[in-house]
């Protein structure tokens, strides 16, 4: 697929403050990708770079091949949607959805139909002659989405336009949003820090870090294989197993330490022996019983430990599990009840067994 836009080496410094350090990224024309990270790192002055409010230090930024740097924002065919909506409070809904096209001089009749028809597309077409004061948030961002798409940019911005909205209402508008980016063929940017966000909607994600692009992938890509143990961290919630490794062969090794004592590792990256080795663990990955069901063997790494907490969060239980005669905590996450029985799986201070397949850890980091 064509790439529509691409950042090259871009850097950029304020004082003595490196915010963003060469950052290179290709996005494909009609690609919902997503810039993740932490309050900070980068994303947000990244975005308003593209939407040409501020200027890179270094590198450039091309949209379809041509380089934007020397352009004012409203030189560029690209629109930002802003958290705080950024309505005309003294216009109405139709009236600030109408104003992008009103300032080309479009036709009378060209406005009307292209305001009804993005109105319709984000379901506010009943709402055209009320003012923002009378909408709820989630309203106004709709409306600021339709804006924001009525002039057809090559690029939308999308600076955590779901941020000021309670739980519920962002789900419900991730939901809208990815439908209509699929409506319009549009390349999204999209900012945020939640993780839950990026991996819902994206085609494809980079995550940021104090200025760096650390990886990009697929929502896939990022959770299953992080790049190293910040990315493994962030995606969502994970154990790490740190080891020295003891013994090397084609596709797999060995490593120890004091807690788990041997165990079975994938060779995702080089290693060699003496070499320190973190691996990545998702809770969702380990399984947990009362009784063995395996032995301790090449495959399968079986561990004695105690239940330590149960946090009960309605459709499963996330258990601390304290590995025996160590204070390492393992987390796991697993159903709550026996659907046949209805008995609590697991209970506080109960002896289990946790175990995991070999290839369901992954390695992030060799030191």
């Amino acid at each position: 697929m064509k790439k529509n836009l691409e950042i090259k080496n871009v850097g950029k410094t304020f004082g003595k403050d490196e915010i963003l350090k060469n950052i290179n990224i290709e996005i494909k024309k009609g690609e919902f990708f997503s810039l993740l990270g932490p309050s900070g790192c980068g994303k947000t002055t990244l975005l308003r770079m593209i939407a040409g409010f501020i200027r890179p230090d270094k590198g450039s930024i091309s949209i379809n091949g041509e380089v934007i740097d020397h352009l004012n924002p409203n030189e560029r065919n690209v629109n930002t949607v802003f958290q705080n909506y950024a309505l005309f409070p003294n216009m109405t809904v139709f009236e600030n959805v109408a104003f992008p096209l009103k300032i080309k001089k479009t036709a009378k009749e060209e406005i009307e139909k292209e305001v009804l028809k993005y109105l319709e597309l984000v379901g506010l077409q009943e709402h055209k002659d009320k003012m923002p004061s009378s909408l709820s948030g989630g309203q106004k961002q709709r409306v600021s989405i339709a804006r924001a798409l009525i002039s057809k940019p090559d690029v939308l911005l999308l600076d955590e336009p779901l941020s000021a909205l309670d739980a519920k209402l962002r789900q419900k508008l991730l939901i809208e949003l990815d439908t209509i980016h699929d409506e319009v063929g549009i390349t999204f940017v999209f900012v945020t820090h939640d993780q839950e966000e990026a991996l819902s909607v994206s085609d494809r994600i980079a995550v940021m870090s104090k200025g760096e692009v650390l990886q990009i992938g697929t929502p896939n890509e990022i959770y299953e294989m992080p790049a190293n143990g910040f990315v493994a961290d962030f995606i969502g919630e994970t154990n790490f197993i740190e080891g020295k490794v003891i013994e090397v062969h084609d596709k797999y090794g060995y490593a120890e330490n004091d807690e788990i004592g041997r165990f079975k590792i994938e060779l995702d990256k080089p290693v060699k022996v003496g070499d320190n080795v973190k691996l990545t663990l998702r809770p969702e990955k380990i399984k947990v019983d009362t009784e063995p069901r395996y032995t301790d063997n090449d495959n399968y790494k079986v561990i004695k430990g105690t239940v330590d907490e149960v946090i009960y969060t309605g459709f499963q239980s996330k258990l601390f599990i304290k590995v025996d005669g160590m204070n390492k905590l393992i987390k796991v996450y697993d159903q709550h009840r026996n659907f046949l029985t209805e008995e609590e799986l697991f209970e506080w201070k109960e002896k289990v067994y946790f175990y995991w397949h070999y290839e369901d850890a992954y390695l992030v980091e060799v030191n």
